[in-house]
């Protein structure tokens, strides 16, 4: 028989008629070479041993073993090796030959290139064909970004496939080839961009497939779009800011040092929510750029951004001056006036800017004038589930998290700001949340909208630690533990997140 290069488990059953059988002995060699001491197995009840023989042993590709087995009691009486003609041995051939890496061919979902400018031709939502082709293979297993693994047949080295895409924007699919006697292929990654559905995009959705998203400056200070699967799930992400020159059209990925400024060390302050500009259905970007002015960049409905397009946010004349901002966070509509609101800290103080109207926000509220200095607003949300959004904070410093639950407001889904002012106006004070959340744990915590289907916000969290991101689904009471790693990549250097 041919095998691929696997560790080879040797099989064999034995009787003895005095019932005292002890051992089997079992001896493994390469054909014309010395026949080696033989490896002792104990049987079992029913008389079966096995022993293994190891990958490393070492097995050489296209190469012939062979292998006998005799039974040894406890009186020291042996049977002769069987197979009893040592000319005639049980015989293995090794083929450690994978077949080649597996080639992609699809007009459904051309690859990505590096200008992020090839899409695939259908929506998200929608099906496509592709083909995996690798000679000799007999079986392929393929995945869109590990989330299951799927088997199928291969005739002629070739076997296609109807793939549905795991979400809008960057989708990577994952491919293995396999030989008749196991061997597997290098493996396949293939990066392909699939175009949003005509819909309007959900909270923290920037491309129009219903789930939430994740952007960050990395660590070259580019903004980048990595985009959510179901659960909550991360992988991967693209680039999201472009400029379009003026006379051409040519778009260019990345504006140097817009994100972060190399000779200040400063980072822009991001967030987005939903459609804000408004009216076209397309989450925006709020951000303040590393030279301290505040800007509003409109979607594209691809998960990215036109630099060129960016306006200008005009504040009240009351609001603390963008420059001295530290966080901020798009909430959606919180005071019920039909308007985006943001919240966010400056310096010590913790402000809420409502009434964005495309250009000025009507509103500044301060908050807080002296105590958030060493807190950060995690969400702005509906935590205990009476439809009146509640803020989630944390202490930085001794790692306490806290709900402070709002009071309704004048609109059903509102809530009044000042019962999120103070824990003495909110509905039950300063409500313990968890613990271990400190700055020196946890690096960055996000409150998103429900991905685990419970009607209750959940978090990205990036762990000091390592810097993985993990997704806590809490209960109304509580975090939790985090449920899994979502993003193993380390992202402690990462510059900005929103």
């Amino acid at each position: 028989m041919t095998i691929g290069k696997t560790n080879i488990t040797l099989s064999a059953n034995a009787k003895d008629a005095d019932g005292n059988l002890r051992e089997l002995q079992f001896r493994f060699w390469k054909n014309g070479g010395t026949v080696p001491a033989a490896r002792i197995a104990k049987p079992n009840s029913s008389g079966t041993a096995t022993v293994q023989i190891p990958v490393t042993f070492p097995l050489t590709d296209k190469t012939t073993y062979s292998w006998d087995v005799r039974a040894v009691d406890t009186e020291n009486a042996a049977s002769s090796y069987f197979p009893p003609n040592t000319n005639e041995p049980c015989r293995i051939t090794v083929d450690a030959t994978a077949p080649p890496q597996p080639e992609i061919e699809t007009e459904d979902f051309p690859e990505a290139t590096s200008d992020g400018l090839t899409w695939a031709k259908n929506p998200f939502g929608t099906t496509g064909s592709v083909t995996f082709v690798s000679t000799g293979a007999t079986r392929f297993r393929y995945t869109i970004e590990g989330l299951g693994w799927t088997e199928v047949p291969a005739t002629g080295g070739k076997a296609t496939v109807s793939l549905a895409p795991a979400h809008a924007g960057p989708n990577w699919l994952l491919v293995h080839a396999y030989d008749a006697y196991g061997n597997q292929s290098v493996r396949t990654d293939y990066a392909f961009y699939v175009p949003p559905r005509d819909k309007a995009d959900a909270p923290w959705d920037t491309s129009g497939d219903g789930l939430p998203d994740l952007l960050i400056v990395d660590a070259a200070g580019k903004l980048m779009n990595c985009v959510g699967s179901e659960g909550g799930e991360l992988y991967g992400c693209l680039g999201a800011a472009y400029t379009k020159d003026a006379r051409t059209g040519e778009t260019t990925l990345h504006p140097a040092d817009h994100w972060y400024d190399p000779a200040t060390g400063k980072a822009a302050l991001i967030t987005h929510y939903a459609d804000a500009f408004p009216g076209d259905g397309t989450t925006d970007l709020f951000a303040v750029t590393p030279d301290g002015k505040a800007w509003l960049y409109p979607g594209d409905g691809y998960g990215s951004f036109d630099v060129g397009e960016r306006i200008a946010i005009r504040l009240p004349s009351n609001a603390p001056a963008p420059s001295t901002w530290t966080q901020i966070r798009a909430v959606g509509d919180i005071t019920g006036d039909r308007h985006p609101d943001l919240v966010l800290r400056a310096g010590a103080q913790f402000w809420t800017l409502s009434g964005y109207t495309g250009g000025t926000f009507r509103e500044a509220t301060l908050m807080n004038s002296d105590a958030w200095a060493r807190r950060e607003i995690v969400n702005v949300a509906d935590i205990n589930g009476d439809k009146t959004p509640d803020l989630l904070w944390r202490n930085l410093d001794n790692g306490n998290m806290y709900v402070r639950h709002g009071r309704p407001g004048p609109v059903s889904g509102s809530v009044d700001l000042v019962s999120l002012k103070l824990a003495t106006g909110s509905l039950n004070g300063d409500v313990g949340y968890g613990t271990n959340w400190s700055e020196a744990n946890v690096a960055t915590a996000l409150g998103i909208p429900d991905v685990s289907g419970d009607g209750i916000p959940d978090i990205w969290a990036r762990l000091r630690s390592d810097g993985a991101t993990r997704i806590y689904h809490p209960s109304r009471a509580s975090t939790g533990p985090s449920v899994k790693t979502v993003l193993s990549v380390d992202w402690n250097a990462v510059k900005a997140f929103g």
